[in-house]
């Protein structure tokens, strides 16, 4: 399994909020491009979602925390060119969108958005450990 994935791992398994991790798709190929999604329980009914895709010169991220419906996302798909941190943006729970401050460097990104989705979590009164 790609370096990049087993340290994304690293970071979830070690995350206290998370219960459990599991792959739920992985594909990569000789010419070195990976999709990979990867889904966590969290306290209570939550789950937090990864998803990647790479090539050899892009990739494509998503994180999402959620429920039966999507409450936090982060991602880099390039829907809004004017936002000054695109294509890097943040819906939150009532799908307003708003700059990201993500850079698409997932070992890195991934700390920042699991301690945001901790303070999220702790506003709506859930304990976390």
């Amino acid at each position: 399994m790609l370096a990049l994935v087993d340290n994304l791992l690293s970071i979830l398994q070690g995350a206290a909020l998370i219960k459990n991790t599991r792959i739920v798709s992985y594909d990569e190929t000789p010419a070195g491009q990976l999709e990979v999604k990867i889904r966590c329980r969290l306290p209570e009914s939550y789950q937090f979602q990864v998803w990647l895709h790479q090539e050899m010169t892009s990739l494509d991220y998503a994180y999402q925390l959620f429920t039966s419906i999507p409450l936090l996302r982060w991602d880099n798909a390039p829907h809004y060119p004017s936002m000054s941190t695109s294509p890097h943006h943040f819906h939150d729970e009532h799908n307003r969108v708003s700059e990201s401050p993500l850079t698409g460097k997932p070992s890195i990104d991934l700390i920042w958005v699991l301690a945001e989705v901790e303070t999220w979590l702790k506003s709506k009164g859930v304990s976390v450990p």
